[in-house]
């Protein structure tokens, strides 16, 4: 079967085109992945999202352009997104453990700063509504990946990562002001 045929049949719903590209493209898109990844956990949850959003977006596929490009291109992305999202995550941490490393030089005023940051971010928890909020906890407080966020809740991957950009832009615009005062008294 040509790619061209392959896609037209995936964008008419046909499930075996789809097994078909996914047992063909699936371990070459997760050995692509893990080169920038590092984590074969990871990278297969990555390359599991690829094909989910293939099949999610099937009536938009181009035919007459290269599919497996498409799966290499958004496996890379999907990749690059995740890492820079730990970048944050990691400066982050970085931050509040050196804030907390200081003990002795950690005085009543930065304590009273911590105390008012943490108060802020359980009225921002708070805030989120209630599928937003239950999301956002299973995975910064019990640490459970997407994938196992989606099957607790039976809701899609897709659902489970709109909902955490949703939390997550709310604790930008709710915490601006606090990351420049910690980064200050840090400094």
């Amino acid at each position: 079967m040509t790619e061209k045929n392959l896609v037209l049949r995936l964008k008419e719903g046909d499930e075996q085109a789809f097994e078909l590209l996914y047992r063909k493209y699936f371990r070459r898109l997760c050995a692509f992945a893990n080169k920038y990844l590092h984590d074969y956990e990871v990278t297969q949850e990555v390359v599991q999202d690829v094909f989910y959003t293939i099949w999610e977006k099937r009536e938009h596929l181009d035919a007459d352009k290269s599919i497996l490009s498409f799966l290499f291109q958004s496996a890379k992305n999907k990749s690059i997104h995740i890492l820079e999202h730990s970048k944050v995550k990691n400066k982050y941490k970085e931050v509040l453990k050196y804030a907390y490393s200081q003990g002795d030089y950690f005085d009543v005023q930065d304590s009273m700063l911590a105390k008012e940051l943490e108060a802020k971010l359980g009225e921002i928890i708070e805030s989120l509504p209630e599928k937003c909020r239950k999301i956002f906890l299973l995975s910064r407080q019990e640490g459970k990946k997407y994938k196992e966020i989606a099957e607790e809740l039976d809701i899609s991957v897709k659902t489970v990562e709109t909902q955490m950009s949703r939390a997550l832009k709310v604790f930008r615009t709710e915490l601006k002001d606090y990351l420049s005062v910690v980064l200050f008294a840090i400094i």
